[in-house]
């Protein structure tokens, strides 16, 4: 005899399949109709399964943020000690007064960008400076739409709540023109 399976309709956030079930024989249609039950799922598998939600959105929405800071910065092994130098050697000639006369023995990183590209040292300076301004506006809207979906994705209610957050990340991204 055939055994024709039903399962009642209900929320799978709150409830779920249950191992019982009830057997009804159904003569004219030489079969058995099974019907399954449902139970609630208990509070802390719900809460365990949003906790884990929850981390892999954030590890998402992090990992996206990382990839729009890669679209204005160069992210290689070592890149950021160079940045670093960079924008240690431009603050120090804002500070001094954005002089004109500025010699690469006194700033050998912007030196020898300055020989490179056949400008003043002063040129590649007031460029660093003026690339360290972009960086900090840009850089400022990416962290700031990072913690604002990470906020959201902790404070969501449910999965459907956890995901929204996460799909509701708006990250800038250069002007491709």
């Amino acid at each position: 005899m055939e055994i024709f399976e039903k399962i009642r309709t209900f929320d799978a956030a709150t409830h779920r399949q249950a191992a019982a079930y009830t057997d009804t024989p159904d003569t004219d249609n030489n079969r058995v109709v099974r019907v399954w039950a449902i139970e609630p799922i208990p509070p802390e598998e719900i809460a365990a399964a949003l906790a884990t939600a929850r981390a892999a959105a954030v590890l998402a929405n992090n990992a996206a943020a990382g990839r729009a800071r890669e679209a204005y910065l160069t992210a290689v092994p070592g890149q950021a000690t160079t940045y670093a130098a960079k924008q240690a050697e431009m603050m120090r000639w804002v500070v001094s007064g954005r002089l004109a006369d500025v010699t690469a023995d006194a700033y050998p990183w912007a030196g020898d960008r300055a020989q490179l590209r056949a400008v003043t040292v002063a040129e590649v300076l007031a460029e660093w400076e003026a690339v360290t301004a972009a960086w900090e506006t840009v850089g400022r809207q990416i962290e700031a739409e990072r913690e604002r979906v990470n906020l959201a994705i902790e404070v969501a209610s449910d999965m459907p709540a956890i995901q929204a957050a996460r799909d509701s990340a708006d990250y800038p991204s250069p002007d491709p023109s």
